[in-house]
């Protein structure tokens, strides 16, 4: 018997790049990462038309607008096993960590300066790490789910597998947890903008 279970939510952050990757490194057992970009188009000939056309073409949600929006969630799936001596354990649990990551994507409308060109590539380069510590929280967050699900034991199927998901979301929230701190101690990428070289103004 195969049980399926799936989450998902939301979350809103800052951040855009000239060639975005996000690169979440090792990959934890059972997991399976699946991400697409996608854009768009910002038409403008200086920083301050940046920042208008981001204002008025930058993804919605919760109410705001923002550079860059990233929606992603988890989906685990495991399946039951009987066992002679523990009744019903969980077996193969994996977790789908899926992100749909809009950025914002220049098409500058005139032939831009040094010093602009400069600045769009640190302010990316600094909102791209920061959306790299997002897609860090939720594989992370799978991992665990993987960890905590994997060998679960019980009496009766059913049970357990109310159990099991009542693990997965408490680990899911904690994950949103997380990521709500982090968009805190960052102020939404703000201090990886401001390390990407020393931003300045054009």
């Amino acid at each position: 018997m195969r049980r399926i279970r799936a989450l998902a939510f939301i979350s809103v952050i800052v951040g855009c790049a000239t060639t975005p990757h996000l690169e979440v490194g090792p990959v934890p057992v059972g997991v399976v990462v699946d991400s697409r970009l996608q854009y768009y188009d910002v038409s403008a000939a200086s920083l301050s038309e940046i920042r208008q056309a981001m204002r008025q073409e930058g993804p919605r949600s919760e109410g705001r607008v923002w550079s860059a929006v990233t929606n992603w969630r988890l989906l685990w799936t495991y399946q039951y096993a009987n066992r002679a001596t523990s009744g019903c354990e969980l077996r193969h649990v994996h977790v789908r960590v899926q992100a749909v990551v809009t950025f914002p994507r220049w098409n500058p409308t005139a032939e831009p300066d040094s010093s602009l060109v400069a600045w769009w590539r640190q302010f990316n380069a600094g909102l791209a790490e920061h959306e790299r510590g997002h897609a860090l929280i939720a594989v992370k967050a799978g991992g665990e789910i993987v960890r905590a699900l994997e060998g679960m034991s019980g009496p009766h199927c059913d049970v357990l597998g109310i159990q099991a998901n009542t693990v997965g979301e408490r680990l899911l929230f904690a994950a949103i947890a997380q990521q709500r701190e982090y968009d805190r101690s960052t102020r939404h990428g703000q201090t990886q903008i401001q390390q990407a070289g020393r931003l300045q103004e054009p």
